[in-house]
Formats: structure tokens, C-alpha cells, sequence
């Protein structure tokens, strides 16, 4: 998606939690849809599912009519979202990026000499570290298998 949330911070522009209500997705049992971007990183963000990505689709689709109409276009039909934990932009695919960020810290710690890109990339190291594991614990939540029906043991 396209659509770009600016002035978010924190667990909404990292995608724990919903850019509309701020309900935190670790600890609510709130199903997310994907619906923007957060502009700094261009890294996924998610609504609720309802009622706040309702709201922001009935918005979406009220702007949708009225360019359409003043462009003198037909109603297009909108392919659905894929699954937000597994896909590339998902929660699982920000996991991958800050596992990355936190190998390239580790790199840069072993060549740097000064304080000063010391304590920045520490401080980069922790903000990701702990976004890492919190994400991991998203994704096992929202891929934990109920008792007794299937799944790898």
C-alpha cells in the first residue's frame, strides 16, 4: 500500500500497533490489516480491522468514487491484502529487516573508535533489539497453532 501515515512514532510507526486507535497488537487480541506506510522507513502499517480500518477504507473509497468521477471513470474492483504476518512488508518481513540492522550494528561496533558512533549504535542496536522481539513474539502469537489441530511438534 501507498497510502503514508505521516506523524507517527513509536509502536504505530513500527506496525505494533494501530496508526488510527494506537491499540497495541502484542497485547490486544486485535486482528490488523495492513493499510499504509510509515514515511520515514517505508515500513508497513496496520489498523484494526474494525472499526478503524473500516473507516479508513470507507474514507478511501468515498475520495476512490469522487476521483473517479470527476475523471469520468467506472468503479474498478480492488484486489484483496495478503496475510500481514508472513508477507514482505508484514510484521515477519520487519522482523527479517531489524535482524538485519542488528548484523550491520554488529559489524560497525567491531570497526568503530569513537564514543560518540559507540553510544549511536548502541542506541540503534537496543531500539531494534527490543522492536526484534517484539515482533517475534507478534509473529509467534499470530501463528501459534490451537491445541489439537495439526501443525509441526
Amino acid at each position: 500500500m501507498d497510502r503514508y501515515f505521516w506523524n507517527i512514532s513509536g509502536p504505530k510507526g513500527d506496525g505494533l500497533a494501530c496508526v488510527m486507535c494506537g491499540a497495541n497488537f502484542i497485547d490486544a487480541r486485535v486482528t490488523s490489516v495492513p493499510v499504509g506506510r510509515n514515511p520515514v522507513d517505508e515500513s508497513q502499517v496496520f489498523a484494526c480491522k474494525d472499526p478503524c480500518a473500516v473507516s479508513l477504507a470507507e474514507d478511501a473509497e468515498r475520495m476512490a468514487r469522487e476521483m473517479r468521477a470527476a475523471a469520468g471513470l467506472d468503479d474498478v474492483d480492488v484486489p484483496e491484502a495478503d496475510d500481514p504476518v508472513y508477507g514482505v512488508d508484514g510484521h515477519f518481513g520487519s522482523l527479517l529487516r531489524d535482524l538485519r540492522t542488528l548484523a550491520g550494528t554488529e559489524a560497525l561496533l567491531t570497526t568503530a573508535d569513537d564514543n560518540a558512533h559507540i553510544r549511536f549504535l548502541l542506541s540503534l542496536t537496543a531500539r531494534h533489539a527490543e522492536t526484534a522481539m517484539m515482533r517475534a513474539r507478534l509473529v509467534l502469537a499470530r501463528t501459534k497453532v490451537e491445541d489439537g489441530k495439526g501443525g509441526d511438534d
